[in-house]
């Protein structure tokens, strides 16, 4: 009976330490000025930036095909996942649509706030949690994408259950190229 409490509790352990703490996040990149008081994970340490990697699949041969690209940040030693991108480009539609995925142990009612280089925020509702962590998507306006094209960090800001803001800056170098691929 204790080991299957601690199994259940272990992942909110981890994630209030991650949220608290985190100085070892693989992804991380410096603060912007009107940010110097909010919490960002990596502790603001020059990283190189992961790559976007892409990957398309077809319900046939002959079929269009479904592509997407993502990035993930991830703690340096342990692996463990902190956060991720997805743009997917769907079969039907061609138009891109974004998945952001954080960790357990979230402000549901804080959503997650996504942006480019700073500027224009916007505020995406969580929309379901699981073992793997929680979800907000959206479609990828045009100017979101363009922004997307030109800028250099996308940041991702959510809330710790205290709602306090954290933030997890996400490079955008080579978002160009792999989306050229995916489109």
């Amino acid at each position: 009976m204790f080991m299957a409490f601690a199994r259940l509790l272990r992942p909110s352990l981890v994630t209030a330490a991650l949220l608290l703490a985190a100085p070892g996040v693989v992804l991380a990149q410096g603060q912007a000025e009107g940010d110097a008081n909010l919490p960002v994970l990596g502790g603001g340490k020059a990283a190189s930036p992961p790559s976007w990697i892409s990957a398309c699949q077809g319900t046939a041969r002959a079929a269009e095909l479904d592509c997407q690209m993502e990035q993930r940040a991830v703690i340096s030693g342990s692996g463990q996942l902190v956060g991720s991108i997805t743009v997917r480009v769907p079969a039907q539609t061609r138009k891109p649509v974004l998945m952001i995925r954080g960790p357990l142990g979230l402000s549901l009612a804080g959503g997650v706030t996504i942006d480019v280089d700073g500027a224009g925020g916007q505020v995406l509702p969580l929309q379901t949690c699981d073992n793997g962590g929680c979800y907000a998507g959206a479609p990828v306006s045009d100017e979101m994408l363009a922004a997307m094209f030109k800028g250099q960090i996308f940041n991702v800001t959510f809330q710790n259950l205290s709602q306090e803001p954290i933030k997890l800056p996400m490079s955008l170098a080579g978002f160009s190229a792999t989306y050229g691929k995916i489109k």
